[in-house]
């Protein structure tokens, strides 16, 4: 058994994701309001530690009846900064390492408050091993945000259920794309809602199995 995945992202209509540095805003304020209330639905936040590198988020969730979910950090070689904003934000977390990460680091990173260092993995993080482990907690769903590898591993390995795109009145011509390679396999969806905020319009697919 393991958690259900919900992706959840954004992109302009040229599939371009944002960039901070470039200081592309893409999301409304009902739409932020969503993801919200989506994260307020789930028992945890998973992220990879290239999205806290460039994106620093604090991952909160600030809808009146929202509860504070797990929020759980990929990093296999422990090389999240003591200062991030994740860290000193509320809640529970999760910092899930290989067992190559440098023991200096982790101990360290062990001062933290309300932060717990999960090995899963030799050399690389093990999605399974990792499941099995977030299931028996019980984390029972889940919110995927972010991009690149690890939602390029998650999708190839079977582990996306639902995904909503939100899709931004906006050419941005160049920058990265939503998966920073192609997938490794052909994904068939079932559209199950069409939401619009203005002139933004938020997919909602179910993953065919």
């Amino acid at each position: 058994m393991r958690p259900r995945v919900i992706f959840n992202s954004a992109m302009s209509l040229d599939g371009r994701i944002k960039e901070k540095e470039r200081g592309v805003d893409f999301l409304s304020r009902l739409d932020r309001y969503r993801i919200h209330e989506l994260r307020g639905s789930v028992d945890a936040i998973m992220v990879d530690i290239d999205t806290i590198l460039s994106e620093d988020p604090e991952l909160g969730v600030r809808t009146p009846e929202g509860k504070e979910p797990y929020k759980i950090i990929l990093d296999s070689k422990a090389e999240i900064r003591e200062e991030a904003k994740i860290l000193s934000g509320g809640g529970h977390k999760i910092l899930v390492v290989s067992k190559e990460a440098p023991r200096k680091k982790l101990d360290k990173l062990k001062k933290t408050k309300k932060l717990e260092i999960m090995a899963c993995g030799e050399f690389a993080i093990n999605l399974s091993e990792l499941m099995d482990k977030l299931y028996d907690m019980p984390v029972r769903r889940m919110l995927l945000e972010g991009s690149g590898s690890l939602v390029r591993r998650m999708f190839t390995e079977d582990y996306i259920d639902e995904i909503y795109i939100t899709v931004v009145p906006m050419l941005l011509g160049k920058g990265n794309e939503l998966f920073e390679k192609n997938l490794d396999k052909e994904i068939k969806l079932d559209l199950d809602g069409i939401f619009q905020y203005g002139d933004e319009v938020v997919l909602h697919y179910l993953v065919k199995r």
